[in-house]
């Protein structure tokens, strides 16, 4: 056998050969499966279709055992909520969501990255859906979000109590607002408010209306999408409605 041929035939039976075939085969499949991924929720977001994540089945703090309804699509847009981002931005994000709930937190990191990299293309309406019968202080912690914008400083405090998500007592969250800069005796006195927890009602009672199971939930221009999505499939579907058009 000329020895060309036995060289090249122990370069493909090589260990390292078999095993570098092998992670660019799954390397290649996985990329597949991301760019399906993308692509599939934003044809449905397009559609108007619901949205569940099957491959991330625990992303989704359940309230309960409600039925969802038929329509996908709810218009949950409210002008009293805390909101960042332009009022004529392309895309607007209505998130559901429970400053106790563990997935509320993962997507926190997702939705502030979306914040800064879409600037003026993502407007976030934040409407709370404390589950009170699991997390004792998701309310109190809605109440101070709430206070704080009321001072324009809801986004400071939304990110100090996602940060700081296991220390939620009353004293923590004066602590918060002393920090943020609050006048403390209108954030006292607004924490006390029964408007606040009336508020907060409003935001449970349309999320049911809506057909919300559990936190997080969003409305991508309207489109009802359940669960944590992990950043860069987030990311791509708004790049693909912000290059593509709208997404209702």
């Amino acid at each position: 056998m000329p020895e060309a041929e036995t060289n090249a035939r122990s370069w493909r039976h090589h260990p390292l050969t078999v095993i570098g075939t092998a992670v660019g085969a799954i390397l290649a499949v996985l990329l597949f499966l991301f760019i399906w991924r993308v692509f599939f929720f934003y044809r449905l977001i397009s559609s108007g279709g619901i949205i569940d994540l099957p491959q991330y089945p625990t992303r989704l703090t359940l309230a309960g055992s409600r039925e969802r309804p038929a329509a996908p699509v709810a218009d949950v847009v409210t002008a009293d909520d805390p909101a960042v981002g332009p009022a004529d931005a392309k895309i607007t994000i209505v998130e559901f969501a429970d400053f106790e709930c563990p997935f509320s937190r993962e997507a926190f990191t997702s939705v502030r990255q979306v914040l800064a990299e879409f600037p003026n293309d993502v407007r976030l309406i934040y409407r709370d859906f404390p589950i009170d019968s699991i997390h004792p202080r998701a309310r109190a912690a809605a109440r101070a979000a709430n206070c704080a914008d009321l001072q324009g400083k809801f986004l400071a405090m939304h990110d100090k109590l996602y940060q700081n998500a296991g220390a939620l007592k009353d004293n923590d969250l004066s602590f918060y607002a002393q920090q943020i800069g609050l006048d403390l005796l209108r954030f006292e006195q607004c924490l006390s408010s029964a408007e606040t927890d009336a508020e907060i009602d409003r935001d449970v009672a349309d999320a049911q209306d809506a057909g919300v199971r559990g936190t997080p939930t969003f409305f991508i221009n309207g489109a009802r999408v359940e669960g944590a999505i992990p950043y860069p499939i987030l990311r791509d579907i708004i790049r693909q409605i912000v290059s593509g058009g709208s997404a209702s």
